[in-house]
């Protein structure tokens, strides 16, 4: 029985490690995706002329970005009466999905998108382009880094707490 709880420490001591090092990958993969969306905005917008409504409702069900409900809720969201930058802030901002290190980019993406002429939002998507892959770049690092010292702290954590309680 003894033998078993000790398993159960070293198991749930190195899960823990695994799931800190599995959120840190998840926050880089999400920051990669968030490159690849603004690459498909700017040739939605070149390509298609798309207004900004249909083309987050694309992006929406897109199988790549349904993970971000903010581009849903800015596409619904958008009306007359409120500013767009209102909305998108607000949906950038109360995602869970969008790491940190890039909300800030996105937010200030929202205040050019459906507002300026095509070069101009383009000139801007390539703007935060770039921002968002030194933020992804950031996070990939950060990732090889302390992903492998958390997954490491884990398992050792949980070996160490079984032989003091041998």
């Amino acid at each position: 029985m003894k033998l078993l709880g000790l398993l159960c420490i070293l198991l749930a001591c190195t899960g823990a490690g695994l799931y800190a090092s599995a959120r840190l990958k998840r926050e880089t993969r999400a920051a990669e995706l968030l490159m690849a969306l603004t690459e498909d905005c700017a040739a939605c917008i070149r390509c298609q002329n798309t207004e900004l409504r249909e083309l987050l409702g694309q992006l929406a069900v897109h199988p790549n970005y349904s993970r971000f409900g903010f581009l849903k809720a800015v596409s619904e969201g958008l009306s007359p009466s409120t500013p767009p930058q209102e909305v998108w802030q607000k949906a950038v901002r109360s995602d869970p999905a969008v790491p940190a290190q890039a909300r800030e980019i996105l937010c200030s993406l929202g205040n050019v998108l459906g507002t300026t002429d095509t070069q101009g939002q383009l000139a801007a998507l390539e703007l935060h382009r770039i921002q968002l892959r030194a933020a992804a770049g950031e996070s990939r690092e950060r990732y090889t880094v302390q992903g492998k010292l958390y997954r490491s702290l884990g398992l050792l954590g949980g070996a160490a707490a079984v032989v003091l309680l041998l």
